[in-house]
């Protein structure tokens, strides 16, 4: 324990801390004490307050929990809330998207989408963007907001990454890598590059994994309705021929799999594809709602958390989900599976494992001594979720 300093560090007292800390119980009539943006001590308020001078905020009776991480997002995409069909499926969800002017991005809508999730206590977003939208990045950045934006590989052409190469990027709060869109849309050889190029940075790789059963189908060699448009919109081959595996499968045969991937959605995974995403250390983030608002199922989310997986949630964007209310994806998560879960295991979802699968822990994720100050407040209606 640090001695009395006339420093003046900063006080912060709640009636509840949940440090995100794996096993850690919650921490009754809690605080924290701060220096700038780094926590320099956490406990009981009656025995820090002993060790500690500097002013004091009590935030009264509330539940604090380290700043929250959107684990998958696609800020560029927030211009179309209320724009895109829900409940239908991924084709036509897909197509109402497309008929949009997606491809532009409304940076205003973005900065109004950060600071709204930003108050609502997200504190770091791994975005997914392309060549052309570093802005966002930028955007980020202004707000104070940490980041891992995945800067997404797309297509089979050869020429993918020599005309527009991922512009790699390590910043004070955060990084520019790569991903790749997804196994039926990209290349075997340019998610390997991608991949490379990540592992050789000591970067995370994302990339969407068996989202839809229409691109399991496809993998596994049918000439469904979504194998056509991808066909007639000039985005597979003449020459493309189906794996004949799993997506969990393939992205393992290629290589793509291990403790610095995150896989996202997951929703139509097998008993074997778990146990490869295990094996491998492979991370998955589950959005549970954008599953929902699309109407593409549901994951198997018991059997996912039965696993060693680290796994954790993102909202995805504005065109598949009705906010980026991080509280409201994880309420939707608790009301959803079919088991208990504690308050300490559910703010991990949007804490430490988020900051593990962007490999962001020696920031952020966990409040404890050496880590950055950043917290949300857990609202009420969260809170007895779990009463």
């Amino acid at each position: 324990m640090l001695p009395k300093t006339t420093s003046k560090p900063e006080i912060t007292r709640c009636k509840q801390i949940i440090t995100g800390i794996p096993g850690q119980l919650p921490i009754d009539n809690g605080c924290i004490v701060h220096k700038g943006d780094t926590i320099l001590d956490i406990g009981s308020y009656s025995e820090l307050i002993k060790h500690y001078l500097g002013p004091t905020v009590d935030l009264g009776h509330v539940t604090l929990v380290p700043g929250l991480i959107n684990a998958h997002c696609h800020l560029k995409l927030s211009k179309l809330k209320g724009k895109t069909l829900t409940g239908q499926g991924f084709v036509p969800w897909l197509l109402s998207m497309l008929a949009q002017d997606y491809q532009n991005t409304d940076f205003s809508a973005v900065t109004d989408a950060v600071t709204q999730a930003k108050n609502q206590g997200t504190c770091c977003f791994g975005d997914i963007i392309t060549p052309d939208d570093t802005r966002i990045a930028t955007i980020l950045t202004d707000l104070g907001v940490y980041h891992t934006c995945f800067c997404e590989a797309f297509g089979f052409s050869p020429t993918t990454l020599t005309a527009t190469p991922i512009p790699y990027e390590k910043s004070a709060l955060g990084a520019i890598t790569g991903a790749g869109h997804a196994l039926h849309t990209t290349s075997a050889d340019i998610l390997q590059t991608v991949k490379k190029q990540c592992r050789a940075r000591g970067l995370p790789f994302s990339i969407h994994m068996a989202e839809h059963k229409d691109e399991t189908g496809m993998l596994m060699g049918e000439k469904n309705r979504f194998y056509t448009i991808l066909k007639e919109n000039g985005i597979l081959q003449d020459n493309y021929s189906s794996p004949m595996k799993t997506p969990v499968e393939y992205g393992r045969d290629l290589g793509l799999l291990d403790n610095s991937t995150l896989a996202v959605h997951c929703v139509q995974i097998s008993d074997n594809d778990l146990q490869i995403l295990n094996e491998t250390g492979t991370s998955i983030c589950l959005c549970p709602r954008s599953n929902a608002f699309i109407g593409v199922g549901r994951a198997p989310l018991e059997k996912i958390l039965a696993t060693e997986i680290n796994v954790c949630l993102g909202t995805d964007s504005l065109a598949s989900n009705h906010d980026l209310n991080l509280w409201n994806e994880l309420s939707f998560f608790i009301q959803e599976i079919d088991m208990k879960c504690s308050i300490v295991d559910a703010v991990q979802l949007l804490s430490h494992n988020p900051a593990h699968a962007l490999l962001m822990t020696d920031r952020l994720g966990t409040l404890e001594r050496g880590k950055v100050w950043k917290y949300a407040i857990m609202p009420d209606e969260v809170v007895g979720l779990f009463q």
